[in-house]
């Protein structure tokens, strides 16, 4: 009797154990399956590598977020993700969106407002430099026209005034070049004037004779 039972009992495990054996197999298989790829390639790697650029330079977005208007020129100047904002594109914008999330900068909400109102206010600022950047190219149009004469020089002094007027409306080279151009013309115009006036007297023009009293 009791050989026959552990007869049985041998039996019964060795059908058991194929089937025990594909459980454990298919239990590995599954565990590699949900275990995380490793780090280093796709865009993981490259989200992970654009974290450590955050944020990559001196622009304050979430306070810019919160201007109730728009932004002076100047301020395209300043840098955020290793770019002046005058050359963030709406791409580089979206991909931010995405990316601040992902690496825990802002939750998605915020990061959503921050991007619509970024872009708003590169685009308008970069329309405010680009009108001035038209009124320059006029300018330059115009003073190449001025001939020597009182009138010249006061307009180069209003354009001049102008200018400052205008100065928050362009970037610092914008000013500085035309600053120069103003500068050299206002020189030119000058010089001309002075070599013009002297031209006007005659070199041997002895000038006024002298009078003496009759008395002498």
């Amino acid at each position: 009797m009791a050989v026959g039972n552990l007869l049985s009992s041998l039996r019964l495990a060795g059908a058991l154990c194929p089937l025990l054996i594909g459980l454990l197999v298919s239990g590995q298989a599954a565990a590699q399956a949900q275990a995380p790829a490793p780090a280093g390639g796709g865009a993981a790697a490259a989200a992970n590598a654009d974290c450590k650029k955050l944020p990559g330079g001196n622009a304050p977005v979430q306070r810019m977020a919160r201007l109730e208007g728009g932004m002076s020129v100047r301020n395209l100047e300043l840098t955020y993700f290793g770019k002046p904002l005058y050359a963030l594109t709406d791409s580089d914008i979206a991909y931010l969106r995405t990316l601040w999330p992902e690496c825990g900068t802002y939750e998605d909400a915020l990061a959503e407002q921050i991007a619509a109102k970024l872009r708003t206010l590169i685009s308008d600022a970069k329309g405010a430099r680009q009108d001035s950047l038209d009124w320059i190219s006029s300018v330059q149009k115009d003073i190449a026209t001025l001939k020597p004469g009182e009138e010249s020089i006061r307009k180069i002094h209003d354009l001049w005034q102008e200018m400052l007027n205008r100065e928050y409306e362009m970037l610092p080279g914008d000013l500085q070049y035309l600053a120069k151009k103003l500068s050299d013309k206002r020189e030119e115009l000058y010089t001309s004037q002075q070599q013009r006036q002297r031209t006007l007297v005659n070199p041997f023009d002895p000038g006024a004779p002298e009078t003496r009293s009759i008395r002498e």
